[in-house]
């Protein structure tokens, strides 16, 4: 054994994050959804009466109020995978490789570390230091207020693998660490030296946890056995036996001698430590590894957490002190296959995955995500002594929800695989619906629809049939196949709005447009390759129709005509979404690439890729957001609609566009200031340097200003506004208080004058000369400024724009008459070179309307002055108008003669 002091290497919170050089156009990455917790124990800490849950998801924590498992914090994403949590006071602090990194209420505030070292994989608080054990076998002991190196110390793996630690209570200075060779010993971490070695117990230790009674610990290893041994005497007490590796071992400390013990296959055994006997097995409590379990101080609650992406609560409050599900927060387990919205204000995902489960997603709100009951399957696992997911229903490969009858009755329907039976679930109750649906050829389905009303759902198999049933009482309605019908796998089914038509799809390569009412065939199109999906925008009756040769075409329902085709992915197709307008179709594929088309060009507007292939996406009802699912992620993830907040010129690109970029994260958008930068100026690049909107697209039009009206329409009518907003009646003065201050007689006021500070003061004339209080205005300088320009008076109006109404009647008003006239001739000269350059035409118009109104009785008086400047600012006038009044009359008399004319 060596010990070593290193370094402390710091680093700077802004130097953590890797800048973007690149963002798509249209979608920028939001935030993920669905994110619990994941194989990293958790971290419990007790504020007061309060629990505060701290889980791992990745690159990131959450944090938990454990009274409602509300979520209250997501920290910010770290380089790395975070490796172990925990946290102390207001602090949490979080290892990612050979690095710790100090947060306060999820903002960063510090971080330390050695290069040295390999990658920690045990935090612990011990008093005012952080013990650190990492894969390379050291202990490192760290002060967490400011990230100091104490101590380190450094193990042989040949004979002392480390592999857990405590501290065990009352124990000053001292940690008991265990190794992967079955041994333990404990050391004086100050003086660092070792206290004592225990003998192997034969199995490696895989946990060690400290019991309410003093010296005494848990410890649990590889081959499942769990040994309470006294540290002090080393002598041990007894020797339990579960099934599996023990991963977690945890006590009740509320007066009832009960212990619990997980393994790695989601089972949790209770056992009662006064008659030494297990007492009950929690079978099935998580689907895999269970890294953590505690039980609440003073409180009959355990919590635990699962690899199974959830984290629950169990309470002993029944009679036979057998525990319940309290509370839980759960996701998929398995990568979503499909996912949909839900409803008219985008708020609702539904998503099916390949843990078997169909789950509800709250965009906003987390505590409303929940996954739909299938019915009594804790009870059955108990009886029949299998895991729940082994009783769930065959994976979900379809489904389809409309909720126009959702108080009402059943409106799912979902599709499973190798399965010839289809479900009916309610949304409304969150759980499997009544109804269970079949064929007659007992052929299975492969597409499901519910119609726009909610009253009809249609199923599609794989011999070419449609299959039509009532979704409130689960009856057969009618069946769309015959002769002109499918021949092979209906792969796509939709119908409009109004019941009129279905429109199928099959593996035959054949669009069929059927009658609802009749379901007799009234047109078929015939494309090139087999169809793998199809899906209908109800507003505009377009069919986006996804085919194997990685085209999608669109056919318009009304002609029965292919009005687009779009060429450009590399591999198959997996899924189409239209935008709520109709303006776009998104697509993704097994390239990686995900694309964005618009209809009415029938460019790609948008490219890029991502690491994980998309497998599943949909658009907002609303338009804000897209929603996507991934290859191997459980989570679900949302990307900005950049066009509702900002202006994108919507040229078209090439695949030489696209762009990389880094997915979407439980943290929400980036809040960093470069990258907003990025965000706004590199995803539209070329676009912002090349195409710009000119003042004037040419000299020979007259231009208005791009003020508002209020801007010039009330100063016409501010005499009236003025007048309109006048108070009625004088403001009162306030009464005079009474003064009550008691005076001493003999007692007089003085007032005396204060000495002149200058005695020349006194010799000053006391005539004011008013052209020295009379300062010149903004509005003056810039137009004697555009005067002596050569009549540019560019910078004039730029300023007057930004004047409100009152503003330019009080200057207008200020213009002076001495020196004949000349602020008030240059005020003319400006709105004659105004009305030459044909811009701001209203603006002039309502400038000079107000200008004649306040200094026409001037203008009159002095003729001589005024009229060479007039008649030319006349001239121009009429000249300009009578040009815009022919354009109008032309353009009202081509509008009466279109609307009269007789088509025949």
């Amino acid at each position: 054994m060596t010990q070593v002091d290193l370094s402390l290497k710091k680093r700077k919170t802004g130097d953590k994050k890797p800048k973007l050089t690149a963002a798509p156009r249209i979608f920028q990455p939001f935030r993920a959804i669905g994110y619990i917790t994941n194989d990293l124990p958790f971290c419990i800490q007790t504020r007061g009466q309060a629990f505060f849950l701290t889980t791992s998801i990745g690159n990131t924590f959450q944090i938990y109020d454990m009274t409602k498992m509300n979520l209250l914090f997501v920290g910010p994403q770290t380089e790395e995978p975070i490796s172990a949590i925990t946290s102390h006071g207001d602090y949490t602090y979080a290892a990612c490789k050979n690095e710790i990194i100090a947060y306060k209420r999820s903002k960063e505030t510090f971080r330390f570390g050695s290069e040295e070292r390999d990658t920690i994989f045990s935090l612990s608080v011990f008093g005012e230091y952080l013990i650190a054990l990492s894969e390379d076998n050291f202990v490192q002991l760290w002060r967490h207020d400011n990230g100091e190196l104490y101590t380190e110390i450094e193990f042989d793996p040949q004979h002392f693998k480390v592999s857990a630690m405590v501290h065990p209570s009352t124990y000053l200075n001292k940690v008991l660490l265990a190794s992967l060779q079955g041994t333990m010993q404990i050391w004086n971490i100050r003086t660092r030296k070792q206290i004592y070695e225990f003998k192997s117990f034969g199995s490696p230790v895989t946990s060690l946890t400290q019991s309410p009674v003093i010296d005494v610990v848990a410890v649990g290893l590889l081959d499942g056995t769990i040994i309470l041994h006294n540290i002090k005497k080393d002598q041990r007490i007894m020797t339990l036996k579960q099934e599996g590796k023990v991963t977690s071992v945890s006590f009740r400390t509320d007066e009832q001698h009960i212990m619990a013990t997980a393994n790695m296959y989601g089972d949790i055994a209770l056992w009662d430590l006064d008659k030494k006997k297990l007492v009950h097995i929690m079978k099935g409590a998580h689907d895999g590894l269970i890294p953590s379990i505690q039980f609440l101080n003073g409180q009959p609650i355990l919590v635990s957490s699962g690899a199974d992406n959830s984290v629950k609560q169990w309470i002993f409050d029944s009679l036979d002190g057998l525990p319940r599900l309290l509370k839980s927060r759960s996701g998929h387990h398995g990568p979503p296959t499909m996912i949909r919205y839900y409803g008219k204000d985008g708020k609702t995902l539904l998503s099916a995955a390949r843990d078997r489960s169909l789950r509800s997603f709250s965009t906003v709100r987390d505590s409303q995500s929940v996954e739909l009951s299938q019915g009594s399957l804790s009870k059955k696992s108990k009886m029949l002594n299998l895991k729940i997911d082994e009783l769930k229903l065959p994976q979900i490969t379809c489904f389809s929800a409309c909720n126009a009858k959702e108080k009402d009755w059943d409106n799912i329907l979902t599709c499973h695989m190798n399965d010839t039976k289809s479900r009916t679930w309610s949304f409304q109750r969150k759980a499997i619906g009544n109804h269970l649906i079949g064929t007659p050829d007992d052929s299975s389905f492969k597409v499901a629809a519910i119609s726009a009303c909610g009253n009809f759902g249609l199923l599609g198999t794989n011999t070419g049939r449609v299959e039509m049933f009532n979704m409130q009482s689960g009856l057969h309605r009618k069946t769309f196949a015959g002769a002109d019908g499918h021949t092979k796998a209906v792969t796509g089914i939709a119908t409009d709005a109004l019941n009129r038509i279905v429109v199928t799809g099959s593996l035959d390569g054949m669009v069929k447009i059927w009658d609802f009412t009749t379901a007799a065939v009234l047109h078929t199109v015939k494309l090139d390759a087999p169809i793998t999906s199809v899906m209908l925008h109800h507003d505009s009756d377009l069919v986006g129709v996804v085919c194997d040769d990685l085209s999608i075409r669109v056919i318009d329902v009304d002609t029965q005509k292919i009005v687009r085709e779009f060429w450009g992915h590399r591999n198959r197709i997996t899924d189409i979404a239209f935008s709520p307008d109709g303006r776009w179709i998104v697509s993704a594929s097994l390239d990686g690439s995900v694309r964005t088309w618009d209809l009415p060009t029938g460019h790609l507007v948008d490219l890029f890729t991502v690491e994980h292939i998309v497998t599943s996406l949909s658009f907002s009802p609303s338009g804000d957001f897209l929603a996507t699912s991934h290859v191997d992620n459980v989570g679900i993830f949302l990307w900005a609609n950049r066009m509702q907040f900002s202006n994108i010129s919507l040229r078209s690109i090439t695949d030489e566009d696209s762009v990389a970029i880094a997915m979407p994260t439980s943290s929400g958008m980036d809040e960093d200031e470069d990258d907003e930068d990025i965000y706004l100026n590199v995803a539209n690049g070329a676009d912002n340097a090349e195409i710009g909107t000119p003042e004037q697209l040419t000299e020979s039009m007259i231009t208005m200003s791009s003020l508002p009206r209020s801007k010039w329409q009330n100063l016409l009518n501010l005499d009236v506004i003025k007048k309109r907003n006048k108070p009625k009646e004088a403001p009162k003065a306030p009464e005079k208080a009474p003064f009550f201050l008691p005076t001493l007689p003999g007692v007089e006021s003085k007032f005396t004058t204060p000495a002149k500070e200058n005695p020349e003061d006194a010799d000053q004339s006391r005539v004011v000369q008013m052209g020295i209080i009379r300062p010149e205005t903004e509005f003056v300088r810039l137009l004697k400024q555009g005067h002596d320009n050569n009549g540019d008076f560019e910078e004039f109006f730029e300023y007057i724009k930004t004047l409100n109404p009152s503003g330019i009647d009080f200057e207008l008003r200020s213009l002076s008459l001495e020196n004949e006239f000349m602020e008030i001739l240059y005020f003319l000269e400006a709105m004659e070179n105004r009305l030459k350059s044909r811009k701001d035409f209203e603006l002039v118009q309502a400038y000079l309307n107000v200008f004649m109104k306040i200094h026409g009785d001037i203008i009159v008086s002095n003729p001589g002055e005024f009229t060479p400047v007039l008649e030319r600012l006349l001239g121009e006038h009429r000249q300009e108008w009578e040009r815009v009044e022919g354009l109008l009359h032309y353009s009202l008399c081509l509008i009466d003669f279109i609307r009269n004319v007789n088509i025949s």
